[in-house]
């Protein structure tokens, strides 16, 4: 068990708290579809749109522990935990992008070009969650189902923006 799973329950136990993250639940109930869904054929799974870097690329997506990733067969591929895209791959890329941290001090590396920048706690503002962090912000978008729609970030003028988009 993971040091954040224990110190939420020691949170709930102890102090009596409840707190609930509909995004995250989201996330995970998708994820969860995913999984069962995987024995469908490839034409019926989800077919997401990215885009990176003044590039596109047509993705579905998989799931592997915690994380989705958005893949195809050309290499490109974007990491996304439920919160932040956490890796890129592809997309023409020499090097792959790579971003720890979620609130508070985030670091984004690309090769040599490595940076940190201040992100906000996430605000609800429906249907779209937001963070703000110094080298622009980010947005997931949900449905009236809850189910996520749009996934964007900014990862600094050096780096650039991407975006994921559902395709049908």
């Amino acid at each position: 068990m993971n040091l954040k799973v224990i110190g939420t329950v020691l949170c709930l136990v102890l102090s009596g708290c409840t707190f609930s993250v509909p995004q995250a639940e989201s996330a995970l109930r998708w994820a969860k579809s995913l999984k069962k869904d995987k024995d469908n054929s490839a034409d019926e799974q989800p077919i997401w749109l990215a885009s990176f870097d003044e590039r596109g690329a047509v993705l579905r997506p998989y799931t592997t522990g915690e994380l989705v990733v958005f893949a195809n067969s050309d290499g490109d591929a974007v990491s996304f935990d439920g919160w932040i895209v956490r890796s890129i791959t592809g997309f023409g890329l020499s090097k792959p992008v790579s971003i720890s941290g979620r609130e508070g001090v985030r670091s984004v590396a690309s090769g040599e070009t490595v940076f940190t920048t201040a992100c906000s706690a996430w605000e609800w503002r429906p249907p779209v969650w937001r963070q703000r962090c110094d080298q622009g912000s980010s947005d997931i978008l949900l449905d009236d189902e809850g189910n996520i729609q749009k996934i964007s970030m900014s990862l600094g003028k050096k780096i650039g923006f991407v975006t994921l988009r559902v395709a049908n």
